[in-house]
């Protein structure tokens, strides 16, 4: 009978041990223990360490990788950090036709002389881990089409909430968060980049778990864990901003959102806060690129309320202003001067215009609207209405409104 991976693997370790005499240790691609032999009295205080949290500290992986453990195709020997309680080791990359599956590591500064014994067990081990590879892949599609299914509602979303408790990778009492990237960024870099950053934890990081997925056409992580969940959802999420590209920018991260914390049964309603703080992040000039729902303000409810209703929102005046998006459009000039608090010269200098421009435009806003710009119910009633338009033409309201029916239909 062929054996799960990871039992095939222990098996090779745990032989290679006993002829060797030598403790075994084999990790992943990016440090994260997969199996370990008996101890030999070989142990060392890092070794120790990492069989009980199954993962490299940052500065560990950073020294090892000094030696370019990641791109050889031979042995190496890593000498001994103190520091870091680090013994003398060797590493013998394991490669599948040049591919990097892991690592198999012995401590024993004269380890050189397994080489011969080590190597054919790398062999073996080799086959192992692509096995390991696939299957992994095939469970991180599987997984990716749960989440979405959790986060998008229906009926398929309790069935991903049950799924993702009976497996054990959500706990019922779990607290969760839900981090989106705005439409501008490819989503599935935005998954890798969540994927790496989770693989890459360990204890330097709260004890969550997060998952990738993309969900209508957007990057979206699932935080969850019992402590500190808010605060290791806005490190991933900074996270992303910083190395997830813009595709319409050259330069500049991404635009993220999170919704506020809560419960697995309220996960497609965090999913629509985590999509609209992102939008919020992206088109309010005040906002910072990562931003939180509790931190959109007025804008939130004034979100959702264009979401379930949009020709309540906006204000039928709105219209007479032109298409917002058009930077010789009157919505566009009012909205500059509005983000401005009303200060004509930086609303002139950021349109490019005289300010005797300006003030002509904003007499043609006052006259279209019928709106007192020095009035200031009247001046938050225009901005408001001018940021929810271009809630609406960003598509948002609609693709969440597409989701409500998803929900209603499923």
């Amino acid at each position: 009978m062929v054996l799960p991976y990871t039992d095939a693997i222990q098996q090779l370790v745990d032989a290679l041990a006993a002829r060797i005499q030598r403790s075994v240790a084999v990790d992943d691609r990016r440090g994260g223990l997969l199996v370990s032999s008996r101890h030999f009295g070989d142990e060392d205080t890092l070794r120790v360490d990492v069989v009980l949290s199954r993962r490299l500290p940052d500065r560990v992986a950073a020294y090892l990788n000094g030696f370019g453990i990641a791109t050889s195709d031979k042995p190496l020997s890593v000498p001994a950090s103190p520091s870091l309680g680090l013994k003398a080791r060797r590493c013998y990359p394991i490669r599948d036709h040049g591919r990097l599956l892991g690592y198999l590591w012995l401590i024993d500064e004269e380890a050189k002389r397994f080489d011969d014994e080590v190597g054919a067990c790398v062999v073996q081990l080799s086959a192992r881990l692509r096995e390991r590879s696939l299957q992994v892949a095939e469970d991180e599609r599987r997984r990716r089409t749960v989440v979405a299914d959790l986060l998008l509602g229906g009926a398929g979303s309790a069935r991903a909430a049950a799924d993702l408790v009976g497996e054990g990778l959500v706990g019922a009492e779990d607290e969760i968060v839900v981090i989106a990237a705005d439409a501008t960024t490819d989503p599935e870099a935005v998954a890798a980049v969540i994927a790496e950053t989770t693989a890459r934890g360990g204890r330097d990081g709260p004890a969550v778990r997060a998952f990738a997925t993309v969900a209508a056409d957007r990057g979206v992580a699932l935080v969850a864990g019992r402590d500190e969940v808010a605060r290791a959802a806005a490190r991933l999420a900074e996270t992303v901003r910083r190395d997830v590209p813009r595709r319409d920018a050259e330069e500049g991260g991404a635009f993220v959102g999170l919704s506020a914390a809560g419960r697995l049964e309220q996960a497609p309603d965090l999913w629509r806060q985590a999509v609209l703080a992102s939008w919020a992040a992206a088109g309010l000039p005040e906002s910072a690129p990562v931003l939180s729902w509790r931190d959109t303000g007025v804008y939130g409810p004034l979100m959702l309320a264009a979401t379930a209703a949009p020709e309540l929102v906006v204000p039928p005046e709105i219209a007479e202003l032109g298409a917002g998006g058009r930077t010789d459009s009157l919505a566009h000039t009012a909205e500059v001067f509005l983000d401005a608090a009303g200060d004509t010269a930086a609303a002139s200098e950021r349109l490019m215009i005289h300010r005797t421009t300006l003030y002509y435009r904003l007499a043609q806003i006052e006259k279209k609207t019928g709106w007192d710009l020095k009035n200031g119910r009247d001046r938050l009633t225009l901005h408001l209405g001018l940021k929810t338009q271009r809630l609406l033409d960003s598509g948002i309201p609609a693709l969440l409104r597409g989701e409500e029916k998803h929900r209603g239909s499923s």
